[in-house]
């Protein structure tokens, strides 16, 4: 415990005070850096404050960053629960008339039948142990390929995995277009299930590498025959898949309409360059002798006898999506194996001269069934993908999933159950919600105001009178703000003002970039400064911009590009890639506003730059130009993203800033406080010191005063 000491009792002296008073002054240099560590907590407090309202405004602006969600859309139903209507980017207003003729539905298959679900694959013998890992590729998903334009993800599969390790691993690869699960019966089965992402026909494939006949031993693929699928469908007027009772003048094959005619045939197409079999096209007739359409089914049994005698090992037939399937020994067959099979050609119309004399310009082509592509045949299949069909306005329509975005531009139709025969049609309808958009960039300014108003109120300096209560005399005194004279705060300041109110010189439209819009700021549609610096806006002004100019003040807020040349675009971006003009020259070379462009790579028609760039395009050989924007919401929203960077964000190097300023004066303050502290200690022992000695001396004064004093009493 602290020693007591009591001053003054030799010399008079209040030295307790004394020591005291010289201490305080001390402390108050360690007191005016404590204050500065205060004011310093505060602005970090306001900086965080900072960031949630700067937060605040990315949400805001999230509503209008991007081209679908700017674009918002009343949608109406008369029969939700079949189906619906919605917008998205380059939808717009419009009213159709739906029936619903078949769903899409998912492919699901199995495996073979397992003991156990925990013996490893060297243990059923389909591997050894020490074997390498046997690589599947699986297919992507559509979602995937949207985002990255890779076909296929692989897996490694070793000798020590399990069927449950095998489930993991295909659930665990990102982008997969299958998921995996166990199917565990009461008569001891138990088989691995592989379910497609996407619904439709598409499904997914495998693929192995090596040729090790994991999938084919797994009881996944049936490898003894190959399969290859046209590339489009038939459907027939009225509504739905083709079958092969219905006759070829039963086809939509242009806008709702037949226009086949007496003589017209289907044709195929081998490739001349194959060393066995015939070249060229062969053709069947699609209307009998006295001129009535023949039944598709009746056609390609004439086709599977041309097959059969011509020594082919595969059939033709129809599957439940009006796809023509071929199916067999197509590997073997040099006109359908895997080389050649893009090459075979399958089409209706008139063809004018005699098979042998064919070229493709004596054809009048009414309908294509598009490409041959290869297809997995499975060994055991649980359920079928089908494609959904469907008519608008009495138009008859195939797709892939129940979410149609492909037929009409920006519009999704949406299907959840076949029509009834006696319902009258889906009536659906979508119309573009102005209010709904006026009101997003109303919220987006207002927070855009709200955000600058704390700036400027804690970076503002103020000058206030006050009067000294010793001297009675009124002194003027400046108080300054947490951000007073932070040239951070001011340069954060600007530039969110210059990306709310600047032009977007983008949009300028006098660059020959392939779009022009007057709308390249936000004055010129109805959103102005005022004398205090908040913006303002006219919503009469904006109304009117919507409505004369929906593109251009979408483009004015959103990510977005455009081009001079059909066919070319910016796929993918990042937060760090640079807005300008892109130029493509014959070779592929590219060009940003003039300066070359480092190029990453250049793989199926897609151009990667390094600044995370990517340019679909046609196929090389044409000069282009790609205008890619970032509008004022997306200029917001990413720079929010870039500042929350964990690495070196603007956040945080500006909150290490300011927690080292407060670390730098928490230092000061420790190390003005020992000296304190030792001052108080060196000053209390100097006033002991002193005590002692005056004691010392009292006490010799004393002594001698007694002594002097018996001497004269001796003397007397």
């Amino acid at each position: 415990m602290p020693v007591m000491s009591v001053g003054g009792l030799a010399s008079g002296l209040d030295t307790n005070s004394i020591i005291a008073q010289l201490t305080a002054l001390e402390q108050m240099k360690v007191t005016r850096e404590e204050q500065k560590k205060e004011n310093a907590q505060k602005t970090l407090e306001k900086f965080k404050d900072l960031q949630t309202r700067l937060g605040n405004l990315a949400s805001k602006a999230s509503a209008l960053e991007t081209l679908n969600k700017f674009n918002v859309f009343k949608s109406t139903s008369n029969y939700e629960d079949f189906a619906t209507v919605s917008g998205k980017e380059g939808a717009t207003s419009g009213k159709y008339e739906i029936v619903v003729k078949q769903l899409a539905a998912t492919q699901k298959i199995a495996s073979k039948n397992f003991e156990a679900v925990n013996k490893t694959m060297a243990d059923y013998g389909l591997m050894n142990k020490g074997d390498e890992p046997i690589k599947i590729s699986l297919s992507t998903s559509v979602a995937a390929q949207k985002a990255d334009p890779k076909k296929f993800v692989e897996v490694a599969i070793t000798a020590n995995d399990t069927l449950k390790d095998i489930v993991n691993k295909i659930n665990s690869a990102e982008g997969a277009g299958v998921k995996a699960s166990i199917m565990s019966m009461a008569n001891g089965e138990n088989r691995l299930i592989l379910t497609a992402v996407d619904t439709g026909t598409n499904g997914f494939s495998l693929q192995e590498d090596g040729g090790t006949d994991l999938l084919g031993k797994l009881g996944i693929i049936d490898n003894s025959k190959q399969r290859a699928v046209s590339g489009n469908t038939m459907t027939i007027l009225g509504g739905g898949a083709a079958t092969l009772e219905n006759t070829f003048k039963d086809l939509n094959t242009v806008l709702n309409r037949n226009n086949f005619e007496n003589g017209d045939k289907i044709g195929i197409y081998l490739p001349e360059e194959n060393g066995a079999g015939q070249g060229g096209w062969i053709t069947f007739n699609m209307f009998d002798s006295n001129g009535d359409a023949r039944k598709i089914g009746d056609v390609l049994s004439e086709i599977n006898a041309a097959l059969k005698t011509s020594g082919a090992n595969f059939t033709a037939s129809l599957n439940n999506s009006g796809e023509i399937i071929l199916e067999g020994d197509l590997k073997n067959d040099q006109n359908f194996n895997s080389d050649v099979l893009e090459k075979v050609k399958i089409q209706m119309g008139t063809f004018k001269k005699a098979d042998a004399d064919l070229t493709d310009d004596d054809i009048i082509v009414k309908k294509n069934m598009g490409s041959l592509t290869n297809r997995d045949i499975f060994a055991n299949v649980i359920n079928e993908g089908q494609n959904a069909f469907y008519t608008i306005d009495g138009m008859s329509i195939s797709s892939q999933s129940n979410d149609d975005e492909k037929t009409i531009n920006g519009t999704v139709f949406t299907f959840k159950k076949v029509s009834k025969p006696e319902m009258e049609p889906i009536k659906v309808s979508l119309d573009l919600d102005k209010e709904s958009i006026v009101n997003n960039i109303t919220a987006f300014i207002e927070e855009y105001n709200t955000l600058m108003s704390f700036i400027e109120e804690n970076a503002r300096a103020t000058v206030k009178e006050e009067t000294d209560r010793a001297t009675g005399q009124k002194r003027s005194k400046r108080e300054v703000g947490p951000f007073t004279g932070d040239s951070n705060i001011s340069g954060l300041r600007d530039n969110l003002k210059r990306m709310v109110t600047g032009v977007i010189d983008e949009l300028t439209g006098n660059k020959g970039n392939g779009y022009s819009t007057l709308n390249s700021s936000a004055s010129r549609i109805g959103i102005t400064t005022e004398r205090n610096g908040s913006l303002s806006i006219d919503n009469e002004k904006l109304t009117k911009a919507l409505d004369t100019d929906f593109e251009g003040v979408r483009r004015l807020f959103t990510v977005n590009n455009f081009s001079d040349t059909l066919g070319f675009s910016v796929g993918n971006f990042n937060k760090n890639s640079t807005t300008g003009i892109y130029k493509i020259d014959v070779n592929g070379d590219v060009t940003m506003n003039g300066q070359p462009v480092k190029i990453n790579s250049i793989t199926a028609n897609i151009i990667t730059l390094e600044n995370g760039i990517s340019i679909e395009t046609p196929g090389l050989g044409q000069e282009a130009q790609v205008t890619f924007v970032r509008g004022i919401a997306s200029q917001i929203a990413n720079f929010v993203e870039k500042a929350k960077s964990s690495v070196d964000g603007y956040f945080k190097t500006s909150e290490n800033t300011y927690q080292d300023r407060i670390d730098s004066i928490q230092k000061r303050v420790d190390e003005l406080q020992a000296r304190v502290d030792n001052y108080n200690a060196r000053i209390s022992k100097q006033f002991a010191s002193l005590e002692k000695n005056m004691g010392n001396l009292q006490s010799q004064t004393s002594n001698m005063l007694s002594a002097l004093s018996t001497i004269s009493y001796q003397q007397k």
